[in-house]
């Protein structure tokens, strides 16, 4: 019997390498190259490399970016390691706006704001060079920027009535303003007067001041802070005197405001036939013996100027409607529409509407309308109700306060029961009341309406935010040699002269 001698191949004691995806998002990419070179590669550094268009996004997994595994690769080390040791250099000597907050005490606002002015070096990853913040509160203390009561506190007097007495006196003046959360709400703001910190402690060496009579007192003790803002020039009777002059030679009525954001005035007038151009009242500014003194601390034709004006023509007769809408979700089906007429807020539709879908849960919270609301009140669908609705709004600009949301809703259902919007679906018919309302305001924020929730009272709210715009800011002075033009929906300012109102419908600070 032959023997047959039978070879095998040695057996493989190594696991075979895994198998890379071909693509990988950055913080795997760095990995592999870490692993790789040696060096702590980083998703910051992959990112860089894709700026310098050494790397190129391959594919995307939701929102990521995702790299071809293979370029990573292939990348020389003589790229990839500078790269690491340039960022993780500045990392050394560089901080995070909140540590740098952390690390001197400002506000990030402040230290924000070095940074836009060079005063700071800010490099990549938004960091700032250490050293940089280090010498802040020595070289720029006094740039700070401080609320009006940490001015009070510096100075050691009451807020806000002392402060005021300050500001009356011409010693201190804002600088600039920001944005903060008014009471509760996530929507409303209140816009807050920033000093310079350098300019308050300067109030503080003012000569012929008995500071240490005023400072610490309890509240009810007179100040004598009061009798220096006594004697002090009054640039709010020199600017309601122009404005009132402007008024009487053009025949037009004029609002001036007081900014409590700015510090300085800001005025705005009629524009009808005969009315001043704003080069006309600049030159007439300058040229008044008085009032050109303050010419550069009046603004003229402010953003709510030419939104009061628009206001006022949309309360003139026949020209606008308001309308608001109930929906069964965000943007879903119409269960409720109500028109008012923007002159008179007479009610020209207030209307149940049957979406043919389920109200949603979250929908109900808000305006409490059911489904069998809709069946007891035997509402009709939306292409019943159309043709009321493109009656009561043809011709008119329709008024809304969330205007994009009510214009969706209502040409939405219009073509999902295959009828034509028409005039309801041209953005150009409406007006969008909450937009126009915060530039009014001044205030860079969503505002609640507080209308309660169903069409006709949303509407009619919303007519209101309206009736407050065509009003204008501060005093509104009409012509005293000429009756002044009757505007729908504003009985309680024209017609009046400044004399006769109330100290608190000036808009006035104690700086004016």
């Amino acid at each position: 019997m032959t023997e047959t001698a039978v070879e095998t191949a040695p057996k493989d004691t190594q696991a075979p390498e895994a198998t890379l995806p071909e693509a990988l998002g950055a913080q795997r990419i760095g990995a592999l190259l870490a692993e790789r070179l040696g060096v702590p590669v980083t998703a910051d550094d992959v990112v860089q490399l894709v700026e310098l268009k050494h790397l190129e996004v391959a594919d995307w997994y939701k929102r990521w970016a995702l790299y071809s595994t293979k370029d990573a690769l292939a990348l020389a080390p003589e790229l990839v390691k500078p790269l690491v040791a340039e960022r993780t250099a500045w990392q050394a000597v560089s901080i995070t706006r909140d540590e740098a907050v952390a690390r001197i005490g400002w506000h990030w606002r402040d230290i924000a704001r070095m940074g836009d002015e060079g005063r700071v070096k800010v490099g990549r990853f938004g960091r700032y060079l250490t050293a940089d913040i280090d010498r802040l509160p020595l070289e720029a203390e006094g740039e700070r920027h401080v609320t009006g009561q940490l001015a009070a506190k510096e100075l050691e007097i009451r807020y806000p009535t002392d402060l005021r007495y300050v500001e009356t006196a011409g010693w201190l003046t804002p600088v600039t303003t920001m944005e903060m959360p008014a009471g509760t709400s996530r929507y409303r703001t209140v816009t807050v007067p920033l000093y310079r910190l350098a300019d308050v402690r300067a109030v503080r060496e003012i000569p012929g001041v008995d500071w240490a009579a005023a400072r610490n007192l309890p509240k009810g003790v007179p100040s004598p802070l009061r009798a220096y803002a006594a004697k002090a020039p009054t640039r709010a009777d020199t600017v309601r005197a122009f404005a009132q002059a402007l008024a009487d030679q053009y025949g037009v009525t004029v609002w001036a405001w007081s900014s409590p954001y700015t510090g300085g005035w800001e005025m705005d007038w009629e524009r009808r036939d005969g009315a001043p151009t704003k080069k006309d009242v600049t030159a007439r500014l300058k040229a008044d013996a008085a009032a050109g003194a303050y010419a550069g601390e009046i603004t003229l034709c402010p953003a709510w100027g030419r939104i009061t004006r628009r206001a006022r023509q949309l309360l003139k007769p026949g020209a606008a409607v308001v309308l608001d809408t109930e929906t069964t979700d965000l943007y879903g089906r119409t269960v409720e529409v109500a028109v008012v007429d923007a002159e008179t807020g007479k009610k020209l539709m207030d209307t149940l509407v049957q979406p043919e879908a389920p109200i949603s849960e979250g929908a109900y919270w808000v305006h409490g309308i059911s489904d069998e609301d809709l069946v007891a009140a035997k509402a009709r669908t939306f292409d019943k109700i159309l043709p009321r609705l493109r009656k009561v709004t043809k011709g008119r600009v329709i008024c809304a306060y969330n205007e994009v949301f009510d214009r969706t809703v209502v040409t939405n259902d219009a073509k999902r029961v295959g009828k034509w919007p028409m005039h309801l679906d041209d953005p150009a018919n409406w007006f969008c009341l909450m937009e126009s309302y915060a530039t009014w305001l001044g205030s860079g924020r969503w505002l609640a309406l507080g209308g309660g929730h169903r069409a006709l009272g949303d509407a009619k709210a919303a007519r209101d935010v309206l009736v407050e715009m065509a009003a204008g800011r501060g005093t509104t002075f009409t012509p005293q040699t000429a009756a002044a033009q009757a505007v729908p929906g504003l009985p309680a300012l024209d017609g009046l002269s400044p004399a006769s109102l109330p100290s608190q419908a000036t808009g006035e600070t104690a700086g004016a």
